[in-house]
């Protein structure tokens, strides 16, 4: 089984590539922590297993996540597994929708994440049922604005927008989140991953 495994955090890819190497089912695991590399060894070599960080930072222009589609058109039979500490439900719900095969967080034990990649190599994949009543674009855009700190009103006026219309939206997303009020429901947001706590 041979392995490719981008993440940014060089002390993290570097152990786990030779964590895995050291197993007997695996016969090469190559570790990159930029984009550039990335894309240069991808098309140089065929790969059974890429396993993808979904917080990229300054190493890529975009997120892991947003990464797979291109990949798969460069080698539509890779296998692509999220690994990433970000267990989050909207992150989980695209990337399993973009194509990947599998999301495990980085929490797991190195036991359980060969026993993993072997059953991912023969060919088992994650399904996900989809989250329920996902917000919409525009809810999302209103709770990251609720969560400025701006006015209902300086919301409303900057998403050019009525008052009253801005009140049916946290309607609906209160609803949704299952939330009583604008606080409760940004930190919901943030636990399910609509929201990025560290920007």
């Amino acid at each position: 089984m041979k392995i490719l495994l981008f993440d940014d955090h060089k002390i993290f890819g570097e152990s786990l590539s030779r964590l895995l190497e050291d197993s007997n089912e695996i016969s090469v695991c190559y570790y990159v922590s930029n984009e550039s590399d990335f894309w240069d060894i991808l098309s140089k070599d065929m790969w059974d297993i890429l396993l993808l960080d979904v917080n990229l930072r300054e190493k890529s222009n975009c997120s892991g996540i947003d990464l797979i589609e291109s990949i798969y058109n460069k080698q539509p039979d890779l296998k692509i597994v999220m690994l990433s500490s970000y267990d989050m439900p909207i992150y989980k719900q695209e990337a399993i929708k973009k194509g990947a095969v599998s999301y495990i967080d980085k929490s797991t034990s190195s036991d359980d994440l060969i026993k993993k990649l072997i059953n991912i190599n023969s060919g088992y994949k994650t399904t996900l049922s989809p989250l329920i009543d996902s917000l919409t674009e525009r809810e999302v855009e209103i709770i990251k604005a609720i969560g400025t700190g701006k006015s209902r009103h300086e919301i409303a006026k900057n998403l050019y927008i009525s008052e009253r219309t801005l009140y049916n939206h946290l309607q609906n997303i209160y609803e949704k989140l299952g939330a009583t009020n604008s606080i409760e429901a940004y930190n919901k947001a943030i636990t399910l991953g609509y929201i990025d706590p560290f920007i």
